[in-house]
């Protein structure tokens, strides 16, 4: 069997490389911008200078600014990150610079190849003019374009972050302006005993610990491919188009990784609130029309039949002692050979619906230690 990395793990990478890919098209139309061309030298700044600033850039947005500014304000953060950036810039073009230097010894170019090779970096403000005179006009100009350019990725990656990415996409595309129907999965998981903990903890320490819970669920669900729909109350709702979701059964794979992520922070919420939170969830799937509503404030939102379904077959999972129930429209969809088992639980009478709906337990298999 061949062994994969962690799917957050993966998750992170892809954004590691999104943001590096992105930083370098920008500093290549930057430098397009100051010199008005785009030659070989530019070629060679972008991958020498471009890509370990992007690298650099992209890590410290994936894994830094999250860990340090989590709780500060979206401007607050945009400007801390783009301090980083302006320093991280700063230290690539001393030692490009050094780099530059050496290499010209080393390669031992012609004088006038060496003469053009110096204009142009003068002229992008990469070296000085004369040995004892700093160029600030090129260099100024090039470290404020810099600094809008890490601003606007900074932006669109923190905006991405706050409303989703696929929901940002959907605004800048105007996806869904006009009503669409399509084919999506529907996972619905809220908190157990929820009345009993937001007595027991108070309001503000209820409120805190559902904001940790939520935010440890944010990694595996994105991990999965899912994006949240909606918070309600102590309950997420997490889609998938139909085929995304099915593929290697991740909106399976999904509550388990949700599981893993809540009992390895097990520690810090006894520490901290007394208990662990535990949670149930059920999962439904089908034809549902998804539109933007809203002028004032602009929402995406599914109707359809699916939604209400998919609630009440969570609401099933404590008279059926499950915490995790899947419909049989699910279940046939599933492809065989899967490290779960799917216990029948009979057809169930959902409130407010004619016909039964067929049922089924989810749980690990037996040799499966975690989330594959």
């Amino acid at each position: 069997m061949r062994l994969l990395p962690p799917p957050h793990f993966r998750y992170h990478l892809r954004s590691v490389l999104l943001l590096t890919f992105s930083f370098m098209v920008g500093l290549a139309l930057l430098l397009y911008l100051i010199s008005g061309e785009f030659n070989v030298l530019h070629i060679g700044l972008v991958l020498v200078v471009g890509a370990p600033v992007g690298l650099l850039v992209g890590t410290a947005e994936v894994y830094l600014a999250p860990r340090l500014l989590t709780n500060r304000p979206l401007g607050l953060r945009l400007l801390l990150n783009t301090g980083l950036h302006l320093l991280l810039f700063w230290l690539l073009l001393w030692l490009g610079g050094h780099f530059i230097e050496a290499l010209q010894r080393a390669v031992a170019l012609q004088p006038s190849t060496a003469q053009q090779l110096n204009r142009e970096l003068v002229r992008l403000g990469l070296l000085p003019a004369a040995a004892s005179e700093l160029n600030h006009s090129p260099l100024t100009r090039l470290l404020v374009m810099y600094s809008l350019l890490a601003l606007g990725l900074s932006s669109i990656y923190q905006l991405g972050r706050k409303v989703g990415r696929q929901s940002l996409l959907r605004v800048i595309f105007g996806q869904y302006n006009q009503p669409a129907e399509e084919k999506r999965l529907f996972l619905f998981a809220d908190v157990k005993d929820s009345t009993v903990l937001a007595e027991q903890l108070g309001n503000l320490r209820y409120s805190a610990f559902i904001r940790d819970f939520f935010a440890d669920l944010g990694r595996p669900i994105a991990a999965s491919g899912g994006e949240v729909y909606q918070y309600v109350g102590d309950e997420v709702v997490v889609t998938w188009p139909w085929q995304t979701g099915l593929h290697h059964a991740r909106c399976l794979r999904c509550f388990f990784a949700m599981q893993q992520a809540v009992h390895q922070r097990q520690d810090y919420y006894l520490a901290h609130y007394g208990v662990v939170p535990t949670f149930k969830a059920g999962l439904h799937g089908g034809a549902v029309v998804a539109t933007q509503v809203g002028d004032l404030k602009t929402e995406l939102v599914f109707h359809g039949d699916v939604l209400n379904t998919t609630a009440r077959i969570q609401a099933q999972c404590n008279a059926l002692r499950s915490k995790f129930l899947v419909s049989g429209a699910v279940q046939e969809a599933l492809a065989a050979g899967l490290p779960y088992q799917l216990h029948p639980m009979g057809a169930v009478a959902l409130r407010g619906k004619a016909a039964t709906v067929s049922l089924f337990d989810v749980q690990l298999a037996p040799t499966v230690g975690v989330a594959p």
